[in-house]
């Protein structure tokens, strides 16, 4: 009989090896590493029945790494995920979720407390820092633009005179891996900033190993957060533009409704008609309503609004926006 062959993606030690009885039990031919780096070089190479994700040492969730897995498996197999229980992993057809058992994390503690050492069953490692970015550029930058400008996937190193943020961005995610702020979503209040970046490539992605300080958020939900932490008014009145600037809605509207801050604060169908030329000012009423503030700001930084300076008022009766002048002018041109 031709053995089943297994990959197991799994750096706890307790569990993987309760893992690997039961499928030898079962006659299968297991195989094991502890990253994803590892596990994404082995299935290119050859073909497994069966791939079994656990906490490993890596940084990339277990449902993307199953993700990443199953679209390079030449031979699809069937994908099995240990899930913590504040774990979310979305319904695939290929993924079979167990909840992480933890009974075996019971009988650690109560070794422990009869002085038994466990310190070995546990092996994630601690991540160097060290020329994190291997040739760093570091240049003045407004903490509040560095992120609104922050696309694609990179590695970045945030600095001032007290503080040292160094992180990454994959996907729609941001990972900090150290940080010296006491809540690192005061992060948008720092001042006198300078910023490093360099590109992450996935085999780098999936090379790092996880330590149990580091940080992962959705990059939106993280911004949004960020702006709701900051409870000075006058803070975030410098963040805005010129307030008699014109605002126009940039994403589509379904989207921005997703946020409750944004929705909940701003109208966005009258922000989406065209003939309503609103202004910053008239959106957050003069300053005076600090959660419209908020709401507006997390719309500048995640780049769903477009932010222009009204036409000249000595020459124009009414504020037109200068995207629709530029239109009439061409328009004329082209008679």
């Amino acid at each position: 009989m031709i053995k089943k062959k297994v990959l197991i993606v799994c750096n706890e030690a307790l569990l993987r090896d309760l893992i690997i009885f039961t499928l030898e039990k079962l006659q299968c031919e297991v195989e094991l590493v502890d990253n994803p780096k590892d596990a994404v070089k082995r299935i290119e190479s050859d073909n497994y029945n069966i791939v079994v994700i656990g906490d490993n040492k890596g940084t990339v969730v277990k449902s993307k790494l199953a993700e990443i897995i199953y679209n390079k498996c030449k031979r699809k197999p069937q994908i099995v995920i240990f899930k913590r229980i504040n774990e979310t992993i979305p319904k695939e057809f290929y993924l079979t979720v167990i909840n992480k058992p933890t009974f075996h994390e019971a009988l650690l503690e109560v070794a422990e407390k009869e002085g038994i050492q466990t310190t070995h069953m546990h092996q994630l490692e601690h991540i160097d820092l060290s020329n994190y970015i291997k040739l760093p550029h570091f240049r003045k930058t407004n903490i509040v633009k560095f992120f609104k400008n922050l696309k694609g996937n990179l590695k970045f190193h945030i600095r001032n005179e007290k503080e040292e943020i160094l992180g990454f961005t994959m996907g729609a995610d941001i990972f900090i891996l150290k940080s010296t702020l006491d809540n690192i979503h005061s992060i948008l209040l720092l001042e006198n900033v300078e910023t490093s970046t360099e590109p992450l490539n996935l085999n780098e992605f999936l090379s790092l190993t996880l330590d149990t300080k580091t940080f992962k958020s959705n990059l939106r939900d993280f911004i949004i957060n960020c702006v709701d932490n900051i409870n000075d008014k006058e803070k975030l009145l410098e963040i805005m533009p010129e307030r008699d600037s014109i605002v126009t809605l940039k994403a589509p509207s379904y989207i921005v409704k997703q946020i409750d801050i944004i929705k909940e604060n701003i109208d966005i169908d009258k922000l989406n008609t065209p003939e309503n030329n609103l202004t910053i000012n008239d959106i957050i009423e003069n300053g005076e309503n600090i959660n419209k503030l908020k709401a507006l700001i997390c719309m500048h930084i995640l780049n769903m609004i477009e932010i222009e300076q009204p036409a000249s008022p000595s020459k124009y009766d009414v504020k037109i926006k200068k995207s629709f002048l530029k239109k009439i002018i061409d328009r004329i041109r082209g008679l």
